[in-house]
Formats: C-alpha cells, sequence, structure tokens
C-alpha cells in the first residue's frame, strides 16, 4: 500500500505537466451543458405575428401563449411585427383572406427543415386551440396519461445523460496525454526498472483517472440540479453506475496513448472517440425513442446502459432491464482492464 500510495500521489503531480487539458477534460462537458440547456433545451420559441393588431391576429396570439409543456412550460412566446412581405430572417404569421376564410399563413425565411418543424407543431397546436373554442363542447379533448411518477423538463434528461459523458471525457482524454507524454518524454522505459511491478503502477494511474472523471461528473452533477432544481435521488448510487463507464475510459484512454504515443493524436483519438459513443449511446433521448438501427448499435456503447441505470435515479421508475445493464458495463470495465493491461505490459516490455 506505501508504494501504491506513493505513485498515486506522483500520478497526481502530473497535473503540473498538462494544466490546460486538465482543465478543458473537466469542465468541457460542463459548459456545453450548460450552453446547450439556453441555447438549444429551453422549449419556448419567439414567433412573429405580422400587424396591425386585429381581431383574428388578437385571437391567434391569445391561441399561442396556451400552448405549452405537460409540465407548464410555453412553447411559443408571440411577438407582434411590422412586415411588408419583404425578405424575412427567420419566420412570420401572417393572417391572410383565402376564399373568404381568415387563414394564418406562416412565412418561412433561412432557417432549417427540423426548425420549420417544429415552428408548423407549434402553429398547428394554437390552432387547434382555436378550433377548440369556436366548437364549444364539441371540440376535441387531449388528455395526458404520463407514466412516469412526475414530469420533469427536458433539460433534466440532456443533464442527464451528459453525467457519463462527463466522466468519459475526463478520464479518456487525460489518459492519452498522460500516457503518451511517457512516451514523449522517455519515463516510460524507467517503469521497466522500478522497484514496483507493472500492475502497481497501471493500477495507480486508473485509480487516479477514475478520480478525475468523478471530479468532472460531481461537477456536471451539480450544475444539473443548479440548472434544472432536480437532483438524483441516490447520488451514491449514481457514483456505483459511472464507476464502470469511468473505467472503459480511462482503459480508452491509455490504450491511445500506448498505441498513437503522441500526445495531441492521442487527445484527439479519445475526444472524438468520447462523442461518437455518447452521440451513439442516447444522448438526447432513450435509444429506444429512436430507430431500431440506432437502438441496436448503441446496446456497443456504455453510454446507453449508464442512461437507462440512471433514469429512474432522476425520473423515479426503472426502465429497460437494470440488471442486464449492469452487467453490459460491467463486462465492458473489465474487457478493457484486461486489454490495456495486455498492451501495457507489452509496450513497457518493448520500450525497455
Amino acid at each position: 500500500m506505501g508504494r501504491f500510495r506513493l505513485l498515486l500521489v506522483h500520478e497526481f503531480k502530473l497535473l503540473r505537466t498538462a494544466v490546460p487539458i486538465h482543465v478543458v477534460a473537466i469542465l468541457q462537458p460542463t459548459i456545453m451543458f450548460i450552453l446547450m440547456s439556453v441555447i438549444l433545451v429551453f422549449p419556448t420559441f419567439d414567433m412573429q405575428v405580422a400587424g396591425p393588431l386585429g381581431g383574428e391576429e388578437g385571437a391567434l396570439m391569445a391561441a399561442m401563449t396556451e400552448v405549452g409543456s405537460p409540465i407548464g412550460l410555453p412553447y411559443i412566446r408571440p411577438v407582434l411585427v411590422g412586415w411588408n412581405g419583404g425578405q424575412i430572417a427567420r419566420q412570420v404569421i401572417r393572417v391572410e383572406d383565402r376564399d373568404g376564410v381568415p387563414t394564418a399563413v406562416q412565412y418561412y425565411g433561412l432557417i432549417d427543415s427540423n426548425l420549420v418543424k417544429n415552428l408548423r407543431n407549434r402553429l398547428t397546436a394554437a390552432g387547434l386551440v382555436l378550433w377548440n373554442k369556436d366548437l364549444g363542447a364539441r371540440g376535441v379533448t387531449v388528455v395526458e396519461h404520463p407514466w412516469l411518477p412526475r414530469d420533469v423538463p427536458y433539460a433534466v434528461y440532456f443533464g442527464m445523460a451528459m453525467l457519463p459523458m462527463a466522466a468519459f471525457v475526463a478520464a479518456s482524454m487525460l489518459g492519452a496525454v498522460l500516457t503518451a507524454q511517457e512516451f514523449e518524454f522517455g519515463t516510460i522505459a524507467e517503469y521497466r526498472l522500478a522497484p514496483a511491478p507493472a500492475s502497481l503502477i497501471l493500477g495507480a494511474r486508473l485509480t487516479r483517472l477514475v478520480l478525475s472523471a468523478f471530479v468532472g461528473a460531481t461537477i456536471m452533477l451539480i450544475a444539473v440540479g443548479i440548472v434544472t432544481g432536480v437532483w438524483p435521488d441516490s447520488p451514491w448510487l449514481v457514483a456505483v453506475i459511472l464507476l464502470p463507464v469511468a473505467v472503459v475510459a480511462a482503459c480508452l484512454g491509455m490504450l491511445a496513448g500506448l498505441v498513437i504515443q503522441k500526445t495531441i493524436p492521442a487527445f484527439l483519438v479519445a475526444l472524438v472517440s468520447s462523442f461518437v459513443g455518447w452521440l451513439l449511446g442516447s444522448a438526447f433521448g432513450l435509444a429506444a425513442g429512436f430507430s431500431a438501427g440506432y437502438e441496436r448499435v448503441s446496446r456497443f456503447t456504455p453510454f446507453t446502459h449508464a442512461a437507462e441505470l440512471l433514469f429512474p435515479r432522476y425520473y423515479g421508475i426503472a426502465i429497460g432491464t437494470p440488471w442486464l445493464s449492469a452487467l453490459v458495463l460491467a463486462t465492458f470495465a473489465a474487457a478493457m482492464l484486461v486489454l490495456t493491461a495486455v498492451i501495457y505490459r507489452w509496450r513497457v516490455k518493448k520500450q525497455a
């Protein structure tokens, strides 16, 4: 234990050799979450309505304010604007007379098809509000029966899905950089002469990387709680779920450093692998909610299984097969540990 403690202290002293990398690896996912929560996750859209304000425009804008999410967040913020029919940057709705019928016509500018879909859906919902008011008792009533015990904003899911991302980025990027530096500085050969066995040296590096992953994930967890006001029911269970994710990430980063042996390329491999795995692993919604092909692919990443295990910690209900997700994560971690140990011994022996 004395040797292990000294090796672990040495690992943390390496922070001085790569301070900017540590800052980026640990804080970047949290900064990304905060920015995307403000820019992309907030559900309220400004929708322009061309003036002057008449009876039809007023009724439409009033209906638009009634469109919202199940938890009460407004979907539309109507904005009255002056428009003469010229070019527009985004969108504008004008109430026109079409065959004697007041019709809300939405004009689009230079925006993408996904945004057009969202704007169209919101206008359709406002139209349904107006229709039901005209029909009175004969209107269409939509009753929602959520299967979750509580409704939470989408930002909560997004933050929950970024918890394993925060752990993965910190462990993989630092593992790649610190390991590649051993080759660039020539210190990898010294491990052959060290009085400690290779397994102890490797264990100290992995422990340091996992602890760094927990620092990044803890910062993310606090940020999600502050931004959304929702906290997991058991932070300790969150830590247990993230442990195999951190181990997989640490091993992946070390493997990148051992194979590539150059800091910048190894760093980029770890960064790209983290983001690709996260995007394929239920980053923006549970895999079951997307195509069957996406769901099958996502099962080969630790992120999907971690998201399914984290889900009840935030939503209060289990999904999928928890024991199977836990087994898959443990298998991922064990396989990566074995592979890393084999490659590490081979590289140290070859370098020496």
